[in-house]
């Protein structure tokens, strides 16, 4: 891969600026909504970022706006199908997730224009989110009779009060990053959030990559681990990278007051 972008017409355009990736979401027409060639794309993709000169991952989608989740032309006519067809898009979108949630690099989703039904999950998915301030996050489901997936009742009853996400998937409307910016969900608001998630993630890409998996493992696991559980973990975990060379080299550079060398 290059710096330079791919060729435009390929559904995920996947970029080299450093050690960051930058997947874009490439179907500005559909306002990026997914299918089965977004999969196809992402998931390899993804896959691709634990290879050791990648630093960090920024998700986003083109034409300025970042995804307006299922086709629903394609969803309207999913009745004809029987049910194991109509659940293959949903097991493709969960398989996304899982790998964006795997991931050893911290993911930055740089949400513009709007994320709605599924591209709200994929927002939600990633570690961290950086939004323009008049974008919007809709879980739009309700709008059309069904249900949400890739994981928008996990991530958004965790990262939101229960009563707010209750209302977000109830009433399908709009809100606002900036007041999911208030919440603590949204982490930083840029007008420009493409270059603010970039740059954000050149600076972790810098960072020490094999603590850092361990942080996102931790934080993880933390979703679904009693107290003794996770506190055991930490232990596990932290006694290792003390032995590692990352923590070695952390360690010198504090004491030797310069700055670390983890690469």
């Amino acid at each position: 891969m290059s710096d330079a972008a791919a060729d435009t017409a390929e559904r995920v355009i996947v970029r080299r600026v450093g050690r960051v990736l930058h997947l874009v979401n490439n179907a500005p027409q559909q306002r990026n909504a997914f299918g089965m060639d977004f999969y196809d794309g992402m998931i390899p993709a993804i896959a691709s970022a634990s290879a050791p000169e990648i630093g960090a991952v920024v998700i986003s989608g083109a034409g300025g706006f970042f995804c307006a989740g299922g086709d629903v032309k394609r969803l309207a006519v999913a009745h004809k199908e029987p049910f194991e067809k109509r659940r293959e898009g949903v097991d493709r979108l969960h398989e996304l997730i899982r790998a964006i949630r795997d991931c050893p690099r911290p993911v930055i989703a740089a949400v513009e224009g709007g994320a709605a039904g599924a591209g709200a999950s994929l927002a939600a998915a990633s570690d961290l989110i950086v939004a323009a301030p008049d974008a919007y996050f809709m879980l739009a489901y309700v709008k059309i009779g069904i249900t949400p997936d890739g994981g928008a009742t996990w991530s958004f009853a965790r990262a939101l009060p229960r009563h707010f996400a209750t209302e977000m998937a109830l009433t399908g409307g709009r809100v606002s990053t900036a007041r999911l910016h208030d919440l603590g969900m949204v982490n930083r608001l840029a007008p420009d959030p493409v270059a603010a998630a970039l740059a954000w993630a050149a600076e972790l890409a810098e960072g020490p990559a094999e603590s850092m998996a361990g942080i996102k493992r931790l934080i993880r696991q933390a979703e679904g681990a009693g107290l003794d559980a996770q506190l055991e973990a930490e232990a596990v975990s932290i006694a290792h990278a003390l032995g590692g060379a990352e923590g070695i080299e952390g360690a010198s550079a504090f004491l030797e007051k310069r700055p670390a060398r983890f690469r």
